[in-house]
């Protein structure tokens, strides 16, 4: 499983390299551009003031938004007001006191308006310039952490395939050393179970979105087990009406232990000794999913202590458990053979799931 952040906005990385400049030239030497700025007024006032005349006034702006940048608000209303007294010392070193502005208010008040909006814009940029750090700060943090869980969940799928495979061995070994038919037969079914959980466990870290499966590959992968006993009993027909929907992934475990069962069962009590072929099929009902096995066998009968869906049967337990986890009902019943019905909600998150399964008046068991 694989998780991607989403590179910077182009916009975002401009303003970043503006408030870059910002930062070094007027929050990390605020004094220093302060002073740079107020030398090169006083060096244009006096060089070029002559010259200049009454536009000499406009350069006092080049401090006194150095001050705002450095200092922000505060800085910028204190050499605001400074800026007109300035001017005037200047203009009275050049002998010109004409030079100064006609009205001394309005100079005033022009010049505390514009150091203190550019005093507040300044402090605005630095607040951004915080947040643009606080959030590549996040963002390192999000992607090292998202690089630790996908290095911790390819271990842990690594190792969880060999623990399923050593439990697999380990079965095979032991029914391999036994004689007795008995156990022989609940080994593989022992296995079957396992291979289950193995290949939804494969086809989960297998997918693109891990979230949900594939419908028809999935049953594929469960039903594969029994293709390779092809000629030592039926046949099995699946069909899958899902219509490009996927199963999500919470389902995927108990739905093929359910599917594992419900053939097992109709392999060994239905359809094996006579042949034929068993039918499977998984259907998109509304907001259900439907799962139906059906064999053509002589079927069970529910009075008989070994039928198939005897409630103390272990795959019959198995069976009602996992239906129960997925909110289903389950049903047996004899129409030409037995058939197997499961029925349960499509999102996982509906109110139905968990709260456990309902049998149907058909189920054999007391």
């Amino acid at each position: 499983m694989r998780l991607r952040l989403r590179k910077g906005n182009p916009r975002i990385t401009q303003s970043g390299r503006i408030l870059a400049v910002h930062k070094a030239l007027f929050v990390d030497r605020p004094l220093l551009s302060l002073a740079a700025a107020a030398a090169v007024y006083v060096f244009i006032v006096l060089a070029f003031g002559l010259r200049l005349e009454i536009s000499s006034n406009y350069f006092v702006l080049l401090p006194v938004l150095a001050a705002a940048l450095g200092y922000g608000l505060f800085g910028g209303l204190l050499a605001g007001a400074l800026g007109l007294p300035a001017n005037l010392a200047l203009f009275a070193l050049l002998g010109r006191p004409d030079f100064s502005p006609a009205s001394k208010f309005i100079a005033e008040l022009s010049g505390l308006l514009v150091g203190g909006a550019s005093g507040y814009l300044a402090e605005y940029f630095r607040r951004l310039q915080d947040e643009i750090a606080r959030r590549i700060r996040t963002e390192e943090s999000l992607r090292k952490a998202l690089e630790e869980k996908e290095a911790l969940l390819l271990e842990l799928n690594h190792r969880v395939k060999n623990n399923l495979n050593v439990i697999k061995s380990l079965i095979q070994l032991q029914r391999n050393r036994s004689e007795n038919p008995e156990f022989r037969d609940a080994a593989d079914r022992l296995l079957a179970r396992v291979f289950a959980i193995a290949r939804a466990h494969d086809r989960m870290f297998g997918e693109a979105e891990p979230a949900e499966i594939d419908p028809v590959e999935y049953l594929e992968d469960i039903l594969a087990v029994y293709d390779s006993e092809a000629g030592l009993g039926p046949r099995i027909e699946a069909t899958v009406r899902s219509e490009g929907l996927r199963l999500p992934a919470e389902t995927a475990v108990p739905l093929g232990l359910i599917l594992n069962e419900a053939v097992a069962n109709a392999w060994k009590y239905g359809a094996r000794p006579t042949g034929g072929a068993i039918r499977v099929s998984l259907d998109r009902v509304g907001d259900s999913w439907v799962l139906e096995v059906r064999d053509e066998g002589p079927g069970f009968n529910p009075d008989t202590p070994d039928g198939p869906a005897r409630a103390g049967g272990l795959g019959v337990r198995i069976i009602r458990s996992l239906a129960a986890r997925l909110g289903g009902a389950v049903s047996w019943s004899r129409d030409g053979g037995t058939r197997f019905l499961l029925e349960f909600p499509a999102d996982p998150r509906s109110p139905r799931a968990g709260r456990g399964v309902r049998d149907s008046q058909n189920d054999p068991s007391p």
